[in-house]
């Protein structure tokens, strides 16, 4: 899922991570279009899955340009996470504010602009249409996962939280309670003889 979302988020959104735009992922998407895009050429002009090809080539230089950019504000020392999936280029701030929370905007707004670029480009190449759709849908899930993941991240801590204020509890308890058992003195093993055996045998010697 994150390999198809990844080569539509990189036209949209120009916030993404630096290790979000891995070398090795960025190459990878684009060796498939490229080729996916010259080997179906033959025998399918009118599909035009050549177009992928060009989507490929534009793809790459915009994942390079993002993470060189990263790169220099890594450098400049601004905070942003690596993996960072990027900030919707439709969170206007006239929107409602629920639209702001969860990134709503994000994981809802941009699959469906994505899919309504897919029907736009269907005139001029089939093919390029049916990989937009796809990863549209890609996209939608990929971002369903994220939220997830955050939202049990979150509710972890909290529980965290909670756990340790009940301990915290429990030890103070257990502080403030004195120990009013009383402490018997240890008896060991007698050895020897007791003062009133001594008497006794030294009256009984005298005689």
């Amino acid at each position: 899922m994150q390999f198809p979302a990844l080569s539509v988020m990189v036209f949209f959104r120009h916030d993404l991570g630096y290790r979000l735009l891995d070398p090795l992922r960025v190459f990878g998407i684009t060796v498939f279009l490229v080729f996916f895009g010259v080997l179906a050429q033959p025998g399918n002009e009118s599909a035009e899955p050549i177009a992928l090809f060009y989507f490929g080539i534009c793809f790459l230089v915009l994942a390079i340009a993002q993470r060189i950019k990263r790169w220099f504000q890594f450098n400049r020392a601004v905070r942003q996470h690596s993996f960072y999936i990027g900030t919707s280029p439709f969170a206007f701030r006239w929107l409602p504010a629920f639209m702001h929370r969860n990134r709503r905007v994000a994981r809802f707004i941009d699959p469906l602009f994505c899919g309504l670029i897919a029907f736009a480009f269907y005139p001029l190449s089939h093919a390029l249409t049916c990989w937009l759709i796809f990863s549209a849908f890609c996209l939608r899930a990929y971002e369903y996962m994220i939220h997830e993941r955050d939202r049990n991240l979150d509710m972890d801590s909290i529980d965290g939280l909670i756990h340790a204020e009940r301990q915290g509890r429990t030890v103070e308890q257990f502080e403030n309670v004195q120990d009013a058992r009383p402490q018997n003195q240890a008896t060991g093993i007698p050895t020897g003889l007791g003062q009133d055996v001594r008497e006794h045998i030294r009256r009984r010697r005298g005689k």
